[in-house]
């Protein structure tokens, strides 16, 4: 996510910045940690993830009708 993610992402800005006071190693080992963390709380209560900064908050809620209609789907 550190070198091949061109976007913008705050999990990717907070590793950047990691490594500069870090070494690049422990700050790719911490965002892989973070992103695992993130990905079990959106398993765990049905949430999804946006990491773009500049999103906006139709976008969000376009996101969330379509993860809805896709597990109302998956349910029945």
């Amino acid at each position: 996510m550190l070198t091949r993610f061109k976007g913008s992402d705050i999990l990717k800005s907070w590793g950047l910045k990691l490594a500069k006071t870090k070494c690049h190693a422990k700050a790719r080992v911490a965002v892989a940690r973070k992103l695992a963390v993130v990905m079990h709380a959106m398993w765990r209560d049905g949430t999804f993830y946006v990491g773009d900064p500049t999103a906006s908050a139709q976008d969000v809620a376009a996101r969330a009708t379509a993860k809805e209609k896709r597990l109302s789907y998956a349910q029945s």
